[in-house]
């Protein structure tokens, strides 16, 4: 009876606040960023730039304000600082593998013993400085470790992806554990006590944020022979599927969570925004298939069948009716 009145409350505000904070903390980025370039007399590329600054404001407050709030408490501004570091961090190692501009050992050295390291490129010494600077200022380093090892180890298997020949449930375990502790990283730079409970929130909120992106970079991966859930299945009903047992399985650890009722109602409200981004791309995928279900082979469809226009009045309206009903803790 009370979901309307907390979805309205809750929901609506945690919108509206992100919005008007957006802004700001995206200046925020922006200035940490070029004090990066002249600190160390360079300048990064202008989509990374534009992406870390972007999505850093975006995961501080659809994010890492939601776990915060279930302590009663707002962002630091020192969270605040290591949250654009993580980013940054993150973005300049997926670019380094990506690009594969240094082999393994010596990736392996400077992950491992980034005080070692001796960069020669721009990105390589801000890298080794954000590395360091996080390393030195968590307070569990050896937790941590545990973490970013993980990382490594799944960004490394992530290579595996372009091999058309690898099997679906090793391509979904990648996805997910590259999604999972990518964000459980973010857990150790806030202040708050751990959990393990939590933490299985953070880890499995983190794979559905990496399928939710999947979704959206469909038209990307599949032209750059990358394989995901979303390009690698033929069948829609099949796509709906993993992608909601990857919901469930994010509500089941939010209910698991110990925390009181009532902020596991709060948390699944402000939380459902992502997976209705990931709904509103299968939602458009879903057009593409035949009488059968089947969907056409991906290659040769344009990309403006594949992008997804959030500014449309339709997704802007989907948006909320998939985020009223995935912010339901019991359905």
């Amino acid at each position: 009876m009370l979901y309307p009145i907390y979805f309205l409350y809750f929901f609506i505000g945690h919108i509206l606040k992100g919005i008007f904070r957006l802004s700001r903390t995206r200046n925020y980025g922006v200035s940490y960023l070029k004090s990066l370039e002249t600190s160390f007399q360079g300048s990064f590329d202008i989509t990374l730039f534009n992406k870390v600054a972007k999505f850093q404001s975006i995961q501080l407050h659809l994010v890492n304000e939601v776990f915060v709030g279930l302590f009663n408490r707002s962002i630091s501004k020192k969270e605040k600082e290591l949250n654009v570091k993580y980013f940054l961090m993150t973005a300049l190692y997926d670019d380094l593998i990506d690009r594969q501009l240094m082999d393994t050992q010596t990736l392996n050295d400077l992950f491992y013993h980034p005080e070692k390291a001796k960069p020669t490129s721009f990105n390589e010494k801000v890298l080794v400085k954000l590395h360091l600077d996080l390393l030195n200022q968590v307070p569990d380093n050896k937790t941590y470790w545990k973490t970013i090892e993980q990382i490594h180890k799944a960004q490394k298997d992530s290579a595996q992806q372009f091999d058309p020949q690898i099997t679906f449930d090793k391509m979904l375990d990648i996805t997910k554990r590259k999604g999972g502790f990518s964000l459980l990283m973010c857990r150790h730079y806030l202040k708050d006590p751990i959990h393990k409970e939590i933490d299985d929130c953070w880890y499995s909120f983190g794979g559905l944020i990496q399928m939710t992106n999947d979704l959206y970079d469909t038209y990307k991966d599949t032209q750059e022979g990358i394989s995901t859930f979303a390009n690698r299945l033929t069948e829609i009903e099949k796509i709906k599927e993993t992608y909601q047992n990857q919901k469930s399985e994010f509500l089941e650890s939010i209910q698991k969570m110990p925390v009181s009722q009532f902020k596991k109602i709060q948390f699944c409200i402000r939380t459902s925004l992502i997976a209705s981004f990931g709904d509103i791309a299968i939602q458009q995928l879903s057009q593409l298939k035949d009488h059968l279900g089947q969907l056409p082979d991906l290659r040769q469809v344009p990309r403006q069948q594949l992008i997804i226009d959030m500014e449309k009045p339709l997704n802007i309206g989907r948006l909320f009716k998939y985020a009223y009903q995935n912010g339901k803790l019991w359905k």
